[in-house]
C-alpha cells in the first residue's frame, strides 16, 4: 500500500526550498520526512510492498509535517532568543570589562594624582623644615654676634674706666709722692742752711769767759708782784 505522498507534495509542504531551509532545518528536514515514509520498502513498505506500510500512514501526515515546520519555527527563534542572549551577555560583558577597566585606570590615576601630591606636599614640608633650621641658625647668629659686641663694649668700656681710675690714682700717687720728696728735700736744704750758719756764726763769734761759779748780781732788786717796801704796784 502507497503512503500516499508524493516527492511533489513533499516539496510542496516544503516550499521547495524557496524560504532557504528556513534556516538550518531547510536542507535536511525532508530527508527525514523521506525515511518517515519509507517504511515499506525492501520488505518493509518501501513503494507500497511492505506489510506494514498501513500502519505507518499515520506516522507523516501533513499536520504532523506542519506541526514539525511549526517546531522548527520555535526552536530557531528560541535559538534566536539564546543567540540573543548570548550576544547582549557579550556585549554587556564587554560593557562592564571596559566600564571596569575605566575604573581601573581612574583609580591608577587617582593613586598616581595622590602619590604625587603626598611627594609635593613633603618636598614643600621638606622645603619648610629647611628655611625655619636656615632661619633659626641666622637668628642665633645674630643674637650671638649682637651678645658678643655688648660683651665686648660693655668690656671695653669697662676697661676705659679702670684705665681712669687707674692713671688718677697714678697721677694722685705721684704728685703726693713729689709733694713728699719735695717736703724732704727742703727739710734737708733748711737744715743743711742752719749748719752752716751756725758754722758760720761759731766761726765768727768772740769767745767769751765762763766763770766757774755763778756770781751774784751786785745789784740788788724787788719783786714787783709782793706787798712792802719798794713794791712797784705802791702797795
Amino acid at each position: 500500500m502507497e503512503s500516499g505522498y508524493s516527492l511533489a507534495d513533499i516539496a510542496a509542504a516544503t516550499g521547495n526550498n524557496n524560504r532557504n531551509g528556513d534556516g538550518m532545518w531547510g536542507d535536511w528536514i525532508w530527508i527525514i520526512v523521506l525515511f518517515l515514509f519509507a517504511g515499506g520498502g525492501w520488505g518493509n513498505g518501501f513503494g507500497g510492498n511492505g506489510a506494514n506500510g498501513a500502519g505507518l500512514q499515520g506516522l507523516a501526515t501533513r499536520a504532523d509535517i506542519n506541526e514539525g515546520f511549526a517546531l522548527n519555527g520555535i526552536e530557531n527563534g528560541i535559538r534566536g532568543i539564546q543567540q540573543g542572549i548570548c550576544d547582549s551577555t557579550y556585549a554587556l560583558n564587554n560593557t562592564i570589562t571596559s566600564g571596569f577597566n575605566g575604573v581601573d585606570r581612574s583609580l591608577c590615576q587617582m593613586g598616581y594624582q595622590l602619590q604625587d601630591c603626598c611627594c609635593q606636599t613633603q618636598r614643600a614640608i621638606d622645603g619648610v623644615n629647611y628655611n625655619l633650621a636656615t632661619q633659626s641658625c641666622d637668628t642665633r647668629n645674630t643674637i650671638q654676634n649682637a651678645t658678643r659686641d655688648l660683651l665686648d663694649n660693655n668690656n671695653s668700656n669697662t676697661r676705659a674706666i679702670l684705665d681712669f681710675l687707674t692713671q688718677d690714682k697714678i697721677s694722685s700717687l705721684q704728685a703726693e709722692n713729689q709733694t713728699l720728696r719735695f717736703q724732704a728735700s727742703q727739710t734737708a736744704q733748711n737744715g743743711f742752711i742752719d749748719a752752716v750758719g751756725n758754722t758760720i756764726v761759731a766761726q765768727l763769734r768772740q769767745p767769751q769767759p765762763v766763770p766757774s761759779y755763778t756770781v751774784p748780781a751786785p745789784y740788788p732788786y724787788a719783786s714787783n708782784c709782793g706787798c712792802g717796801c719798794n713794791n712797784g704796784c705802791g702797795c
